[in-house]
């Protein structure tokens, strides 16, 4: 009953934080485990693919609404995606001026 989401042939185990790609692991063993907040980040922009999401709305949801770090938090997070994510970080795209989304 673990909760996942599949794109194409990369699935993301919610519970576990792990990324797996073509039922080999990514990344280390059993997968890639990502940091919580960097998993929950791309789980959210893969979930609906072509929406912008605002840098505002990606933290209100994924960081807390009380949160004392700004919005820049998210950039940081995603330039760290991008690097683990390797050729595949092509399909995270800025959209100026407005925030991020997953481009299908």
């Amino acid at each position: 009953s673990e909760r996942k989401l599949t794109v194409g042939s990369t699935v993301l185990y919610y519970d576990s934080l792990i990324i797996r790609n073509d039922g080999e692991s990514v990344g280390a063993p059993g997968g890639m485990e990502l940091p919580q907040k960097e998993f929950l980040l791309l789980f959210k922009l893969l979930s609906y693919p072509n929406k912008i999401f605002t840098r505002r709305q990606l933290m209100d949801e994924i960081w807390d609404m009380d949160s004392e770090s700004d919005e820049r938090t998210v950039d940081v997070h995603i330039a760290r995606l991008r690097r683990k994510l390797g050729d595949a970080a092509q399909y995270l795209e800025t959209v100026r001026g407005m925030g991020y989304r997953y481009k299908e």
